[in-house]
């Protein structure tokens, strides 16, 4: 794992102001080691939950590790989830698909999607405790951004442009030098961990299907969701009793 690579994706996946000197993340974008970014929120976000706990309780930590991810990512996956809840959900063309999902203005779906998945966040969060949270938000980061690499590597980018073309392509050997990055994360509360991937292999796959079946393929949004909905995975399967 090279040091511009992690650049690179640190670039494209938060806002922490690492891009290159023109301004871009780089030119790969640093696929590979999108787990490792993700693990790093995820460690992120835990000292928030904990800071948090402190202060005002288990509800406080849960939506101050929340916050964390939000303002660490600059609300682009959140946002991503919100346009293709409106987006692919929506009757009508291909076209009148991909236009709500570029419209920069939620929908009734969008907010709806948004505000359960948050409080459904932050619900299983508060559940789970300090201790536990550790474990779960790590293995969520790296899992939730290996979901994220599959998708960029299985399906087509349907936009002309974006920040996401640059991103996407089928280069399996990423995804293989990503699913080694994010393996160690599956030894933390082993069972919840295995079980969190297998949830959240499903959910991307589930999201991927959609999406190339109501606009042929996916964009920026896309990717976006594909992290959320397997970081919510993960999530729950922390909270199953094994």
């Amino acid at each position: 794992m090279s040091f511009s690579s992690l650049r690179s994706a640190l670039a494209f996946l938060t806002v922490i102001p690492v891009a290159t000197r023109d301004g871009s993340p780089g030119e790969r974008l640093g696929r590979a080691v999108f787990p490792a970014v993700g693990l790093l929120l995820g460690l992120v976000a835990w000292v928030a939950l904990w800071l948090g706990s402190l202060l005002g309780g288990p509800l406080f930590g849960a939506v101050a590790a929340l916050a964390a991810l939000a303002v660490l990512t600059g609300g682009l996956h959140l946002d991503g989830f919100g346009d293709c809840a409106d987006g692919l959900l929506a009757s009508g063309s291909r076209e009148h698909r991909l236009e709500i999902m570029r419209d920069p203005r939620l929908g009734a779906f969008g907010v709806v999607a948004l505000v359960l998945l948050l409080l459904a966040d932050a619900a299983l969060l508060q559940r789970l405790g300090v201790r536990l949270a550790l474990p779960s938000l790590v293995a969520a980061g790296a899992i939730s951004r290996l979901a994220m690499l599959g998708v960029l590597v299985a399906l087509p980018y349907v936009r002309p442009e974006g920040l996401g073309r640059a991103a996407s392509g089928r280069s399996r050997r990423d995804l293989a030098l990503g699913s080694l990055l994010a393996a160690p994360t599956l030894v933390l509360a082993w069972p919840h961990a295995v079980l969190g991937a297998g949830l959240a292999a499903g959910a991307a796959a589930g999201i991927a299907a959609l999406a190339h079946n109501r606009i042929g393929g996916a964009t920026g949004d896309v990717y976006g969701a594909v992290s959320e909905l397997a970081q919510f995975a993960v999530l729950v399967a922390f909270v199953v009793p094994l």
